[in-house]
């Protein structure tokens, strides 16, 4: 997806249409999925979303998502006429958000930076209301968030790729779907995705968009494709939202909870 065809070939237009990359978040969600990824132009984010939120005009607000990867708790307060403190408060991570569904989000990844580290300054967390009901436990050499299989052995379930021009973050089924189950919720996985060809650059002088409306699947996404003044695409995004909801039924999800059953990854 990432390799780019020469510009004025019909391969570069579909290219620019990204089919591709829907087809990539369809593949990807089950198995081993992806929550994260900040890579050449592609920004995936995941949040946990309660289920009660998906009625009405949600997909219109979800359009409106505006999410940082640093984003996180934090506190607020103003000061009265003796400069005193008064409404002293803790902020949610998405307190200002644009879309009133995403203020009842849980992230899923925090992208924290600390000066005083040794090294590589920035690192990826994980929401430990996902972690520690899970006994997951990060182990540095692997990064990766791991726990104990049935046969004793390490297993990997949360996955980190950090890099400085890359990062990426996958997590297991199994886990997912116990979360999910447990917390009502869905799995809501924010996509950005700009293509251009370098010697095309920006430039338009004309723009086609369309949206697209997978209910199959549950992707949502607005499209644009630029064009220039000879009438050859020169770039195109790609923003929208996926819903992926727990793969078990309640049935199965019950064994697995008892302890009766414990699915594959």
């Amino acid at each position: 997806m990432s390799e780019i065809p020469k510009h004025g070939k019909d391969d570069h237009k579909q290219w620019l249409e990204q089919k591709e990359f829907l087809q990539f978040l369809i593949d990807t969600s089950s198995g081993e999925i992806p929550l994260y990824v900040s890579y050449k132009g592609t920004f995936i984010y995941s949040v946990f979303l309660p289920q009660s939120c998906l009625k009405g005009k949600y997909i219109d607000d979800l359009m409106k998502w505006d999410c940082r990867p640093d984003r996180s708790w934090e506190y607020c307060y103003s000061r009265d006429k003796h400069r005193a403190l008064k409404n002293i408060s803790v902020l949610s991570p998405f307190e200002f958000s644009t879309s009133k569904l995403l203020k009842k989000a849980e992230p899923i990844t925090i992208l924290r930076s600390f000066e005083g580290m040794i090294g590589p300054k920035s690192y990826m967390v994980v929401n430990q209301l996902l972690s520690h009901p899970n006994d997951l436990h990060f182990e540095k050499e692997r990064s990766a968030y791991c726990r104990l299989n049935e046969d004793g052995d390490v297993e990997e379930v949360i996955k980190i790729h950090h890099q400085p021009d890359e990062i990426s973050v996958t997590i297991a089924q199994a886990i997912l779907d116990k979360h999910l189950f447990l917390t009502k919720s869905v799995l809501l996985r924010f996509f950005d995705r700009t293509l251009c060809c370098a010697r095309a650059g920006l430039s338009e002088s004309s723009r086609q968009e369309s949206k697209c409306n997978d209910r199959r699947n549950k992707i949502y996404a607005r499209q644009a494709i630029a064009f220039n003044e000879d009438n050859l695409p020169t770039a195109g995004k790609l923003r929208g939202f996926q819903i992926i909801n727990n793969h078990l039924s309640r049935g199965k999800m019950l064994k697995v909870l008892s302890g009766a059953s414990r699915p594959n990854r």
